[in-house]
C-alpha cells in the first residue's frame, strides 16, 4: 500500500476535504515549530505561529500549484508568517539553549572531549543566535529541512542559484561569528 502524498493531501484541501489538513499537520508541525522556535526564541510562540501556518495553508490550499514540494510551498509561508511576526514585535533578548540539545549528544569519547563537545555546541548556538533572522533561516531550512538548492530556494521565493549563494554567505556568517565568540575557526 502507497502512502498518500502531502501533495495529493493539499490537493484535497483545495477541494474541500478540510479533514485532510489534519494528516498534514501531523506528518509537518513538529518541523514547523522548531523553525519558529528557531527564529522567535519563544516556545509559546512558536507554537501559535504554527496554528497560524497551517490556518494560512487552509486558506491558501488553492493557491498550491503544485510547482515543487508541498514542504518547500509550507516553508515559504511559515517564513512569510514568522517573520510577520517579527517584524511587528521587534523581539528583545534570547533564551537559553534548547533542554533537547544536551539529549541529542550520544557521545562515545572521554567525558573531557564529551564536555569540549558540548560547550562547542553551546558555542555555536550563540553564534547562531546572533546573526540576523533571515541568515539564521537559510543556515536552519538548509540544512535540516531540505536536501537540495532547488527545493530551498522554493521556501525561500528565489532561484535555486540565489539560494545557493545566500547558504555559502549565510555559513561563512556563521563561521566568522563562531570564531568571534571562541577565539577558534570552526573546524571542518
Amino acid at each position: 500500500m502507497q502512502a498518500v502524498t502531502d501533495e495529493q493531501l493539499i490537493d484535497w484541501v483545495a477541494k474541500g476535504d478540510a479533514s485532510c489538513l489534519g494528516t498534514l499537520f501531523e506528518r509537518h508541525n513538529r518541523r514547523v515549530y522548531q523553525y519558529c522556535r528557531q527564529l522567535t526564541r519563544q516556545e509559546a510562540q512558536a507554537e501559535d505561529l504554527v496554528q497560524e501556518v497551517f490556518l494560512k495553508i487552509l486558506r491558501k490550499a488553492g493557491s498550491y500549484r503544485g510547482q515543487g514540494s508541498f514542504k518547500a510551498w509550507m516553508f515559504n509561508i511559515a517564513r512569510n508568517v514568522t517573520f510577520d511576526y517579527l517584524r511587528t514585535k521587534n523581539r528583545q533578548g534570547q533564551e537559553e539553549l534548547p533542554e533537547d540539545y544536551t539529549e541529542q549528544l550520544v557521545d562515545h569519547r572521554s567525558a573531557e572531549q564529551a564536555a569540549a563537545g558540548m560547550q562547542d555546541i553551546g558555542t555555536l548556538q550563540r553564534a547562531l543566535e546572533s546573526l540576523p533572522a533571515s541568515v539564521q533561516e537559510v543556515i536552519w531550512l538548509g540544512r535540516f529541512e531540505f536536501d537540495n538548492f532547488e527545493e530551498l530556494g522554493r521556501a525561500l521565493g528565489c532561484k535555486s542559484g540565489t539560494a545557493r549563494v545566500r547558504m555559502h554567505r549565510a555559513m561563512q556568517q556563521l563561521t566568522l561569528e563562531f570564531s568571534n565568540i571562541s577565539g577558534a575557526p570552526i573546524n571542518a
